[in-house]
């Protein structure tokens, strides 16, 4: 009958186990995080009013906690529609923007990381020639035009490793021209007072 020594058990079952786990485990860990501060965000209460009386301050925290929800999704555009009737909508677009294109950096960096996660089936091809051949309009217009999939974007495009700075400047050219036209819209609401 064999010894079964303890080097014999680390190195039959525990080094395969860990080769295959090893990969999957930061984007878990990411994964997890990312779900845990969105599910934070939507039913642990955040004062917009105080966070109004920051000015611009206020619009880039709000927006960034918003954008960065991945999962679930945090109401900001009222705020920002708000923060267009009292302040400057050019200025409150251009720091909204800033705030949601690294907000949506989760998404990215959960496709960057997470890769070897995802299925190689025939949508995940198509979504990959297409972010390879068209990856900036891509994102510029799924960033523009509200739409539910945008974090589904930012993933495809983390996965491609579409450069970080082009992702983040078409996401921040796209999120300017819609929180533009949203503080735009902002100043026709009836003021406070």
């Amino acid at each position: 009958m064999a010894v079964v020594t303890p080097d014999v058990v680390v190195k039959r079952y525990w080094q395969p186990t860990a080769r295959l786990c090893r990969p999957h485990l930061r984007p878990a860990i990411l994964l997890a995080a990312i779900v845990f501060a969105s599910a934070a965000l939507l039913f642990l209460p955040i004062n917009y009013k105080a966070l109004g009386v920051y000015g611009y301050l206020g619009v880039f925290l709000v927006t960034l906690l918003g954008t960065g929800a991945m999962v679930l999704p945090v109401p900001y555009l009222g705020f920002i529609a708000l923060a267009g009737r009292d302040l400057d909508p050019v200025l409150v677009a251009l720091v909204a923007g800033a705030a949601a294109a690294l907000g949506e950096l989760t998404g990215y960096l959960v496709g960057y990381t997470g890769r070897a996660l995802l299925g190689r089936n025939r949508w995940y091809r198509f979504l990959e020639a297409q972010i390879g051949r068209f990856g900036v309009p891509i994102v510029f217009l799924g960033a523009a035009v509200p739409n539910p999939v945008f974090d589904a974007i930012g993933v495809v495009a983390g996965a491609t490793r579409m450069p970080v700075g082009v992702f983040l400047v078409a996401c921040f050219l796209g999120r300017v021209l819609r929180l533009y036209l949203v503080a735009l819209l902002g100043t026709h609401l009836p003021s406070a007072t």
